[in-house]
C-alpha cells in the first residue's frame, strides 16, 4: 500500500499538481542587499514571496517587474512588519515601478515617494498585464500619476487596487488612471476599493482626478473609497460601450474643485456620500459615451454651493447623439441643498425617471428631513476598521464634512 501511495503521489507531482508550490521560495532582503536584481525581470516563480526589510530602497536604474504567477500560486512582494519600506527614486526620470507583462502578482505594504509615476502597468507582446493586486501601499509626493493602466492597445483584467493611501501627486495627477482615451486601452472586470485619496489639487497638478475609468472600460467596481481635495472629479467614469456596466458604490467624497463625481453612461451609482461646492453628480456626453443607462440610487448628496446635487446634460445639448443611450433612473436619493443650489436639474425626457427622492431645499438644520442621513452608524457601515482613512481621520472628522453647513447656520 505504501508503495502504491508513493507511486500515485509521484504521478500527481509529475503532472504538475503540486510542482509550483514545491518550487516556491521565500526571500528575505534588505536595502543593503541586491534587491534590484531580485525584483527586476521575470525570474520569480509562481508561489514565491519576497519580504522586504524596513528601510529606504533607492536606485537610479529603471525597475521593471515582469514576474508571472498563476491563479493558484501568485507571486507576492511585501513589506515586513516593524517599520516602513520606502521606495524613493533619486530623480524623476523614471517611474518607481514598471510592471510589464506581470500576471498574478501582488505588491503589498510598500511606500513610494519621489520619482515620476508611482506604478505604471502595461502588457508585453506575449503577456497581457492581468490579475495584479496593489494593496496597502502609501504613494505620495510623486511627480506624476500614482497608478496607471493606460498603455495603448492593452487589455487589463482582474486588477485589484485596495486599501491604498494616495496623496500629493503631480503632472496629470490622477490617483488611478485606468483605461485609455477613446477606448485605446480597456480596463475591465476589476476592483478599486477602500482607498484613501486626497490632495490631488496642488499647483503642479494639471488635472487631478481621484479615480478615472476611461471610455470602453467595463464591469468594474469602484467602492468604499474616501476621496477629498481633488482638482478634477473625485471619480470620473465614461461609458462601457454596451458591455457590462460599471458600479460606483458607497464612496465618501467632499471638497473637489470640480463636480464630485462625473459619470456619463452605463453605470450604477449607489449609496455614495457626497458633499461638494460644485455638482455632486454630473452627467454629460464624454468622448464616445452618450448619456444614459444610469441607475442613481440611494445616494446622500449635500450641495453646498451654487451648483446642483444632480445635474444631467441631455445629449442634444451636448456633443453627439440627440437622444439618451438608455433609461436614467434617479431614485431613493437623500438630497440637501443650501443657498442658491438646486437639488435635481435634469432635462425633460421620458427616459429619465425620478422616484422616492427626499429633498430639503431650504436649510440643513431641518433635522426631521436630514437626521437619518448623518447618523454615525450609517457612515461607519461604509468603512471598515482596515480602511486606510481610519489611520488619519476619526469618524467625527468624516461626519463633520457632512455637518459643516448645519454647524455654520446654527451658531
Amino acid at each position: 500500500m505504501k508503495v502504491l501511495l508513493q507511486t500515485l503521489l509521484f504521478g500527481f507531482l509529475a503532472a504538475g499538481g503540486l510542482a509550483a508550490d514545491l518550487r516556491a521560495e521565500r526571500f528575505n532582503v534588505g536595502p543593503d542587499d541586491d534587491w534590484f536584481s531580485l525584483l527586476n525581470g521575470d525570474a520569480l516563480q509562481p508561489g514565491d514571496t519576497v519580504s522586504l526589510q524596513p528601510g529606504i530602497y533607492s536606485d537610479s536604474r529603471r525597475l521593471v517587474l515582469s514576474h508571472r504567477g498563476t491563479p493558484a500560486s501568485p507571486i507576492v512582494i511585501q513589506s515586513m512588519k516593524g517599520g516602513e519600506v520606502v521606495f524613493r527614486r533619486p530623480d524623476a526620470r523614471q517611474n518607481t515601478f514598471n510592471l510589464e507583462g506581470a500576471q498574478y502578482l501582488t505588491l503589498r505594504g510598500l511606500s513610494i515617494t519621489a520619482g515620476a509615476a508611482g506604478i505604471r502597468i502595461r502588457g508585453t507582446a506575449n503577456h497581457p498585464a492581468k490579475a495584479i493586486t496593489v494593496e496597502e501601499m502609501h504613494i505620495h509626493h510623486i511627480n506624476g500619476v500614482a497608478v496607471t493602466c493606460n498603455h495603448p492597445g492593452d487589455d487589463y483584467s482582474g486588477m485589484i487596487f485596495r486599501r491604498n493611501h494616495i496623496h500629493h501627486t503631480a503632472g496629470h495627477g490622477e490617483a488611478f488612471y485606468l483605461g485609455g482615451n477613446n477606448g485605446s486601452a480597456i480596463f475591465h472586470d476589476s476592483e478599486v476599493s477602500e482607498n484613501y485619496i486626497h490632495h490631488l489639487d496642488g499647483p503642479e497638478i494639471s488635472q487631478g482626478d481621484g479615480i478615472e475609468i476611461k471610455q470602453g472600460s467595463y464591469g468594474n467596481l469602484v467602492a468604499r473609497n474616501v476621496i477629498h481635495n481633488t482638482n478634477y472629479p473625485a471619480i470620473t467614469v465614461y461609458g462601457a460601450s454596451g458591455r457590462t456596466v460599471n458600479r460606483v458604490e458607497e464612496n465618501v467624497i467632499w471638497s473637489t474643485n470640480d463636480s464630485a463625481m462625473q459619470v456619463a453612461a452605463d453605470c450604477v451609482v449607489r449609496g455614495n456620500w457626497i458633499a461638494n461646492e460644485g455638482h455632486c453628480l454630473y452627467s454629460r456626453n464624454h468622448q464616445q459615451a452618450v448619456v444614459g443607462n444610469l441607475d442613481i440610487d440611494g445616494n446622500i448628496l449635500i450641495a453646498k454651493g451654487t451648483a446642483s446635487a444632480i445635474r444631467i446634460i441631455h445629449p442634444r445639448d451636448s456633443s453627439g447623439s440627440n437622444q439618451l443611450s438608455g433609461p436614467v433612473r434617479i431614485h431613493r436619493n437623500r438630497i440637501v441643498v443650501s443657498g442658491p443650489a438646486t437639488a435635481i436639474r435634469i432635462p425633460n425626457d421620458k427616459l429619465i425617471q425620478t422616484v422616492d427622492n427626499v429633498v430639503n431645499e431650504v436649510r440643513l438644520e431641518q433635522r426631521n428631513v436630514t437626521a437619518s442621513m448623518i447618523e454615525p452608524s450609517a457612515l461607519s457601515s461604509v468603512l471598515t476598521a482596515e480602511h486606510p482613512v481610519c489611520k488619519v481621520l476619526t469618524n467625527a472628522d468624516l461626519l463633520r464634512q457632512f455637518q459643516a453647513r448645519r454647524t455654520k447656520q446654527t451658531d
